[in-house]
Protein backbone atom coordinates (compact mmCIF):
# COMPACT_ATOMS: atom_id res chain seq x y z
CA UNK A 1 0.00 0.00 0.00
CA UNK A 2 1.71 3.52 -1.10
CA UNK A 3 1.47 6.76 0.77
CA UNK A 4 0.02 8.20 -2.52
CA UNK A 5 -3.45 5.96 -1.85
CA UNK A 6 -3.57 6.74 1.47
CA UNK A 7 -3.32 10.62 0.68
CA UNK A 8 -6.32 9.99 -1.63
CA UNK A 9 -7.99 8.60 1.51
CA UNK A 10 -7.48 11.12 3.72
CA UNK A 11 -8.55 14.51 2.58
CA UNK A 12 -10.48 16.10 5.31
CA UNK A 13 -13.89 16.53 4.70
CA UNK A 14 -15.98 19.42 5.54
CA UNK A 15 -16.30 20.52 9.01
CA UNK A 16 -13.41 18.34 10.16
CA UNK A 17 -10.78 20.43 11.82
CA UNK A 18 -7.38 20.92 9.26
CA UNK A 19 -4.28 19.29 10.05
CA UNK A 20 -3.30 18.93 6.75
CA UNK A 21 0.41 19.85 7.31
CA UNK A 22 0.81 16.87 10.36
CA UNK A 23 -1.23 14.29 8.44
CA UNK A 24 1.09 15.69 5.27
CA UNK A 25 4.26 14.53 7.15
CA UNK A 26 3.16 11.48 8.39
CA UNK A 27 2.50 10.11 4.59
CA UNK A 28 5.56 11.42 3.16
CA UNK A 29 7.07 9.39 6.06
CA UNK A 30 5.13 6.03 4.58
CA UNK A 31 5.96 7.08 1.10
CA UNK A 32 10.08 7.37 2.16
CA UNK A 33 10.01 4.15 4.15
CA UNK A 34 11.09 6.04 7.09
CA UNK A 35 10.24 4.31 10.20
CA UNK A 36 8.38 6.10 13.03
CA UNK A 37 9.00 5.55 16.59
CA UNK A 38 6.18 5.41 18.94
CA UNK A 39 4.80 5.90 22.35
CA UNK A 40 5.10 2.92 24.97
CA UNK A 41 2.27 2.23 27.46
CA UNK A 42 -0.02 4.10 28.83
CA UNK A 43 -2.14 2.15 31.23
CA UNK A 44 0.76 0.45 32.83
CA UNK A 45 2.72 3.54 33.33
CA UNK A 46 -0.60 4.80 35.38
CA UNK A 47 -0.90 2.19 37.29
CA UNK A 48 2.11 2.28 38.57
CA UNK A 49 1.31 5.90 39.50
CA UNK A 50 -1.20 4.59 41.95
CA UNK A 51 -3.94 5.01 39.35
CA UNK A 52 -6.86 2.10 39.89
CA UNK A 53 -9.11 0.80 37.68
CA UNK A 54 -11.61 -0.74 40.22
CA UNK A 55 -12.49 2.77 41.14
CA UNK A 56 -12.75 5.24 37.92
CA UNK A 57 -12.40 4.27 34.36
CA UNK A 58 -9.22 4.67 32.82
CA UNK A 59 -10.01 7.23 30.57
CA UNK A 60 -11.35 9.28 32.93
CA UNK A 61 -8.31 10.22 34.21
CA UNK A 62 -7.66 12.66 31.21
CA UNK A 63 -10.66 14.47 33.67
CA UNK A 64 -9.39 13.35 37.04
CA UNK A 65 -5.41 13.00 37.22
CA UNK A 66 -4.64 15.33 33.93
CA UNK A 67 -1.07 15.94 35.59
CA UNK A 68 -0.33 12.34 35.41
CA UNK A 69 -1.65 11.28 31.87
CA UNK A 70 0.50 14.00 30.46
CA UNK A 71 3.74 13.61 32.38
CA UNK A 72 2.91 9.97 30.98
CA UNK A 73 2.82 11.55 27.48
CA UNK A 74 5.45 13.78 27.60
CA UNK A 75 7.76 11.14 29.29
CA UNK A 76 8.06 9.18 26.22
CA UNK A 77 8.04 11.63 24.13
CA UNK A 78 11.38 13.08 25.63
CA UNK A 79 12.36 9.39 25.22
CA UNK A 80 11.99 9.69 21.47
CA UNK A 81 8.27 9.10 20.59
CA UNK A 82 7.34 10.57 17.60
CA UNK A 83 3.52 9.74 18.02
CA UNK A 84 1.83 9.45 21.33
CA UNK A 85 -1.99 7.21 21.67
CA UNK A 86 -4.31 9.10 23.52
CA UNK A 87 -5.75 8.15 27.03
CA UNK A 88 -9.38 6.62 25.06
CA UNK A 89 -8.80 3.16 25.11
CA UNK A 90 -12.29 2.12 26.13
CA UNK A 91 -15.46 3.64 25.52
CA UNK A 92 -14.39 7.28 26.13
CA UNK A 93 -17.14 9.76 26.77
CA UNK A 94 -16.96 12.89 24.48
CA UNK A 95 -15.90 14.79 27.16
CA UNK A 96 -13.14 12.16 28.19
CA UNK A 97 -12.34 12.51 24.19
CA UNK A 98 -11.77 16.24 24.44
CA UNK A 99 -9.65 16.38 27.53
CA UNK A 100 -7.25 12.93 26.15
CA UNK A 101 -6.72 14.93 22.72
CA UNK A 102 -5.47 18.06 24.34
CA UNK A 103 -3.26 16.34 26.86
CA UNK A 104 -1.86 14.34 23.70
CA UNK A 105 -1.28 17.41 21.93
CA UNK A 106 0.47 19.22 25.06
CA UNK A 107 2.97 16.45 25.30
CA UNK A 108 4.92 18.22 22.33
CA UNK A 109 4.50 14.78 20.45
CA UNK A 110 5.12 15.38 16.37
CA UNK A 111 1.95 13.37 15.72
CA UNK A 112 -1.57 12.26 17.97
CA UNK A 113 -3.11 8.84 17.15
CA UNK A 114 -6.60 8.76 18.51
CA UNK A 115 -6.63 5.35 20.40
CA UNK A 116 -9.70 2.82 20.21
CA UNK A 117 -10.44 -0.48 21.42
CA UNK A 118 -11.29 -2.15 18.02
CA UNK A 119 -14.14 -3.64 19.82
CA UNK A 120 -15.72 -0.46 21.20
CA UNK A 121 -19.46 0.20 22.11
CA UNK A 122 -20.21 3.14 19.96
CA UNK A 123 -17.31 3.15 17.88
CA UNK A 124 -18.62 5.71 15.34
CA UNK A 125 -19.53 8.31 18.12
CA UNK A 126 -16.31 7.95 19.42
CA UNK A 127 -13.90 8.34 15.90
CA UNK A 128 -15.95 11.48 15.54
CA UNK A 129 -15.52 13.09 18.70
CA UNK A 130 -11.31 11.98 18.31
CA UNK A 131 -11.53 13.97 14.95
CA UNK A 132 -9.46 16.55 16.02
CA UNK A 133 -6.56 13.53 16.15
CA UNK A 134 -4.19 13.38 13.24
CA UNK A 135 -5.14 9.39 12.74
CA UNK A 136 -7.39 7.03 14.00
CA UNK A 137 -6.12 4.00 15.94
CA UNK A 138 -7.93 1.17 16.59
CA UNK A 139 -6.20 -1.63 18.84
CA UNK A 140 -5.96 -4.85 20.11
CA UNK A 141 -8.75 -6.44 18.25
CA UNK A 142 -9.13 -9.89 19.54
CA UNK A 143 -10.14 -11.07 15.85
CA UNK A 144 -9.94 -10.78 12.31
CA UNK A 145 -14.17 -10.15 11.81
CA UNK A 146 -13.80 -7.66 14.91
CA UNK A 147 -10.95 -5.49 13.19
CA UNK A 148 -12.23 -5.44 9.55
CA UNK A 149 -16.09 -3.91 11.28
CA UNK A 150 -13.68 -1.83 13.37
CA UNK A 151 -12.21 -0.73 10.09
CA UNK A 152 -15.32 -0.62 8.45
CA UNK A 153 -17.47 1.79 10.64
CA UNK A 154 -14.41 4.29 11.04
CA UNK A 155 -14.25 4.74 6.92
CA UNK A 156 -17.69 6.13 7.49
CA UNK A 157 -16.88 8.09 9.95
CA UNK A 158 -13.70 9.87 8.66
CA UNK A 159 -11.26 10.60 6.08
CA UNK A 160 -8.07 10.67 8.66
CA UNK A 161 -5.52 7.77 7.81
CA UNK A 162 -6.67 4.53 10.12
CA UNK A 163 -4.06 2.03 11.93
CA UNK A 164 -5.63 -1.46 12.88
CA UNK A 165 -4.01 -3.16 14.97
CA UNK A 166 -4.43 -7.36 16.37
CA UNK A 167 -3.90 -8.26 19.88
CA UNK A 168 -0.75 -10.22 18.85
CA UNK A 169 -2.12 -14.17 20.36
CA UNK A 170 -4.86 -13.51 17.01
CA UNK A 171 -4.03 -15.45 13.56
CA UNK A 172 -5.08 -14.44 10.39
CA UNK A 173 -4.80 -11.14 8.51
CA UNK A 174 -7.26 -8.12 8.64
CA UNK A 175 -8.35 -7.21 4.84
CA UNK A 176 -5.88 -5.06 2.96
CA UNK A 177 -7.75 -1.50 2.36
CA UNK A 178 -6.61 2.18 1.17
CA UNK A 179 -5.76 5.05 3.90
CA UNK A 180 -5.39 1.52 6.52
CA UNK A 181 -2.08 0.43 7.87
CA UNK A 182 -2.35 -3.25 9.66
CA UNK A 183 -0.10 -4.49 12.77
CA UNK A 184 -0.19 -6.05 15.46
CA UNK A 185 0.19 -4.88 19.54
CA UNK A 186 -0.27 -6.08 22.88
CA UNK A 187 0.41 -9.71 24.25
CA UNK A 188 2.45 -12.26 23.14
CA UNK A 189 5.66 -11.59 21.25
CA UNK A 190 5.39 -11.66 18.05
CA UNK A 191 7.92 -10.09 14.77
CA UNK A 192 5.08 -10.94 11.59
CA UNK A 193 7.17 -10.35 8.48
CA UNK A 194 4.73 -8.74 6.89
CA UNK A 195 3.53 -6.12 9.67
CA UNK A 196 3.51 -2.30 9.08
CA UNK A 197 2.68 -1.45 12.61
CA UNK A 198 4.28 -3.12 15.65
CA UNK A 199 3.37 -1.99 19.24
CA UNK A 200 4.38 -4.97 21.42
CA UNK A 201 4.48 -5.69 25.26
CA UNK A 202 7.62 -5.33 27.59
CA UNK A 203 6.77 -8.92 27.84
CA UNK A 204 9.70 -9.44 30.83
CA UNK A 205 12.33 -8.30 28.71
CA UNK A 206 15.18 -5.63 29.27
CA UNK A 207 14.97 -2.44 27.19
CA UNK A 208 17.94 -2.82 25.81
CA UNK A 209 16.20 -6.68 24.62
CA UNK A 210 13.36 -5.34 23.60
CA UNK A 211 14.98 -2.91 21.67
CA UNK A 212 16.88 -4.81 19.66
CA UNK A 213 14.89 -7.44 18.58
CA UNK A 214 12.29 -4.98 17.75
CA UNK A 215 14.28 -2.39 15.68
CA UNK A 216 15.16 -5.70 13.50
CA UNK A 217 11.41 -6.16 12.86
CA UNK A 218 10.17 -5.20 9.35
CA UNK A 219 7.19 -3.07 10.78
CA UNK A 220 7.72 0.74 9.69
CA UNK A 221 6.08 2.03 13.06
CA UNK A 222 7.10 0.89 16.09
CA UNK A 223 6.32 1.21 19.82
CA UNK A 224 5.47 -0.36 22.85
CA UNK A 225 2.43 -1.49 24.82
CA UNK A 226 1.88 -3.08 28.28
CA UNK A 227 4.84 -2.74 30.28
CA UNK A 228 6.91 -0.31 28.19
CA UNK A 229 8.22 2.21 29.91
CA UNK A 230 10.20 4.99 28.66
CA UNK A 231 13.24 3.58 29.51
CA UNK A 232 11.94 0.66 26.54
CA UNK A 233 11.30 3.81 24.03
CA UNK A 234 14.70 5.42 25.17
CA UNK A 235 16.31 2.29 23.89
CA UNK A 236 14.46 1.53 20.98
CA UNK A 237 15.27 4.99 19.82
CA UNK A 238 19.13 4.70 20.30
CA UNK A 239 18.62 1.20 18.21
CA UNK A 240 16.82 3.11 15.50
CA UNK A 241 19.41 5.79 15.17
CA UNK A 242 22.28 3.26 15.33
CA UNK A 243 20.17 1.14 12.41
CA UNK A 244 20.14 4.39 10.19
CA UNK A 245 23.88 5.03 10.16
CA UNK A 246 25.91 4.43 7.54
CA UNK A 247 27.91 0.69 8.18
CA UNK A 248 25.10 -0.19 10.69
Amino acid sequence: MSASRIASASVPRPGEPQREHRVGAFLQRLDQRRRLLLDGAMGTELFARGLDLSRERAPSWSLSHKGDVLAVHRAHVAAGAELVLTNTFLDPSDEECAASLQLARESGALLVGASLFAGTKDLARCVRALAGADLIWLETATSVDQADRAVSIALAETSLPLVVTLAAFVTGETKARPGVLRGFNCGPWVLAPRARVLKLDADGRTPAEWARLLARSGAQLVGGCCGATPLHIAALAGELGSLARPGQ
